[in-house]
């Protein structure tokens, strides 16, 4: 029998509900109980050094999950600050954890509770005192086959390009008719339009195939210029994130709108990118690292995108960062079809990376020719 114990207190530190929460989740453990304790962690060191950890249990789900002794296993899966990758971990563990019972503990305002009610709506609520006897009632009550939560149902996959630009970036005269035409041509079911510093292009796309019946799913997004630190993309974006900022602002800013936060090309020395610690430094509101760009000059930027994803347990992202048709889906993921950040956060779990690389100095002289030469588009 398994009982996910989900609390929303930090569990690296002490106190009246982080205490109520391990004494619970001893009491079960004493009657052999498998627990798994589930909460947030404070300290960004305490979630990359290995004792409580998951930032995003997509990419160490199984690890996290098998049993490792007689103790209750804790595991927090984000920081101070609530993520989309938190969002996705806790509904991983819910709908893949195998467990018989969910409960709550404490305060169920926090992002956290409201997750974990939405993806089980069989948790039980339990408060802080006599751990003893509601660890009792909790075995009974798991014991109960219609008590289980319903396993995680993944839609089918589709093909995403997550960079891309139109004629409303300054540097692009790519049409919005004409990208989604040949989005729908190469079976992509999804783009992330990334226009420079506006959301302009995303609203065109996505009226356009609204109004067309296209088979495609546009997410608003922007890729914002910072202040001297490279560029940050918010997908899901509302409206316009101001350039100029800096980089924390800048992701700050994504994060207020309830943006998914996606930082492109982080180690393409031809562009302006951001310090290696400051990125590990935001880490934990990062929502994904772009580990396949198919416009850089250099594989080997790419090569240590991954490598730094990987060894911070970041997801990973690809876009072709097009700015002529033919760069389109030079790079790109195939994940579960998702429709908002939290969907998304969770498809990414399963994703994997496609290439179909081109020559870098072929695309930029096309990219060269269509802006110097041709006219902007109108629409």
């Amino acid at each position: 029998m398994r009982i996910a114990l989900f609390t929303s207190c930090a569990l690296d530190r002490s106190g009246k509900e982080r205490d109520a929460a391990v004494a619970l989740a001893d009491a079960l453990s004493d009657h052999g109980i498998d627990v798994l304790l589930v909460g947030t962690a404070r300290g960004a060191q305490e979630q990359t050094a290995g004792r409580l950890i998951i930032r995003a249990l997509e990419r160490s789900g199984a690890s996290a999950l098998a049993r490792t002794g007689a103790e209750a296993r804790r595991i927090a899966v984000c920081g101070p600050a609530w993520t989309w990758s938190a969002d996705a971990a806790v509904r991983r563990i819910i709908g893949q954890g195998g467990n018989d019972l969910v409960v709550l503990l404490g305060d169920d305002a926090a992002p956290l509770a409201r997750v974990v009610l939405d993806a089980a709506p069989s948790t039980e609520r339990v408060g802080l005192t006599a751990p003893k006897k509601t660890a009792k009632a909790l075995i009974a009550l798991a014991a109960d086959p219609a008590r289980r939560p319903s396993p995680l149902a993944l839609p089918e996959p589709i093909l995403a390009d997550f960079h891309l630009h139109t004629f409303h970036s300054h540097d692009c005269s790519t049409g919005v008719d004409e990208l989604a035409d040949r989005a729908v041509e190469l079976g992509i079911g999804a783009l992330c339009v990334t226009d420079h510093n506006s959301v302009a292009g995303g609203y065109a796309a996505k009226a356009h195939v609204e109004a067309h019946g296209v088979p495609l799913h546009i997410a608003v997004a922007s890729e914002i210029k910072t202040r001297d630190e490279g560029e940050v993309i918010g997908i899901y974006l509302t409206e316009d994130v101001p350039p100029g900022m800096g980089f924390t602002d800048t992701v700050e800013a994504i994060r207020a709108q309830g943006a998914f936060v996606y930082v492109p090309h982080p180690f393409d020395g031809h562009h302006a990118i951001p310090p290696e610690p400051l990125l590990e430094r935001l880490a934990p509101v990062i929502d994904a690292l772009e580990v396949a760009n198919g416009r850089l000059a250099r594989e080997h930027y790419n090569e240590t995108a991954l490598a730094f994803a990987r060894r911070l347990g970041l997801p990973a992202g690809a876009g072709s960062d097009e700015h002529v048709l033919a760069g389109l889906f030079t790079a790109g993921l195939e994940l579960p079809a998702f429709h908002d950040p939290a969907s998304l956060a969770l498809a990414l779990g399963d994703a994997r990376v496609v290439r179909h690389e081109k020559s870098f100095l072929a695309l930029q002289a096309r990219k060269w020719f269509r802006t110097r030469r041709r006219p902007p588009r109108a629409e």
